[in-house]
């Protein structure tokens, strides 16, 4: 039994919105090997760009969801000849890190660079500026599981074997226009 949100979709959303935004250069900052999420997440964002003609293997870097990663991938994006307009991180703390790796390069977020994030902890409400991110449902996720715990101690035997809990974009001041 899995109780998850769909990572491949969230990750489709922030990009399309990064596309709705008239971002064409969008890079993302993938999360650890280990985990399906990871995949999933990289899935729904070349999904979304492959859509709309913009996929770039070169605008995907490695990351383990250490903010130490996300340093290393915003510098690799930031260090290609062609830099990307926006940026997805497979998580805050990656996300954190790409925007202080844009800070210390002299651009401004959102103006030069837009990013998103996934999860939406609450330290990046107090970034400058605030992170957009896709808020994962941690708290439904929780509760759901504890309610299939107990129906499960209660001996019912027809639990799902799968729940998908909705997700979120919530945008704040780290997503902008592409700038021209």
């Amino acid at each position: 039994m899995a109780i998850a949100m769909d990572d491949a979709e969230a990750a489709r959303v922030a990009a399309r919105r990064l596309i709705d935004l008239g971002h064409r250069r969008i890079g993302f900052i993938t999360g650890s090997d280990e985990y399906a999420l990871s995949a999933a997440r990289l899935e729904g964002y070349a999904d979304a760009l492959r859509a709309h003609g913009l996929f770039d293997p070169a605008l995907v870097a490695s990351g383990d969801f250490s903010f130490a990663s996300g340093e290393k991938g915003m510098t690799a994006l930031l260090d290609l000849p062609q830099a990307p307009t926006a940026v997805v991180a497979s998580n805050d703390q990656m996300a954190l890190a790409a925007l202080r790796v844009a800070s210390g390069r002299g651009l401004s977020v959102p103006k030069d660079l837009s990013i998103i994030s996934f999860d939406d902890t609450p330290i990046v409400r107090f970034s400058h500026p605030p992170l957009s991110a896709i808020r994962q449902p941690i708290a439904a996720m929780t509760a759901q599981a504890a309610e299939l715990l107990m129906r499960a101690k209660a001996g019912d035997a027809d639990l799902p074997s799968d729940r998908l809990v909705p997700f979120s974009l919530i945008e704040r001041g780290s997503t902008g226009p592409a700038s021209a």
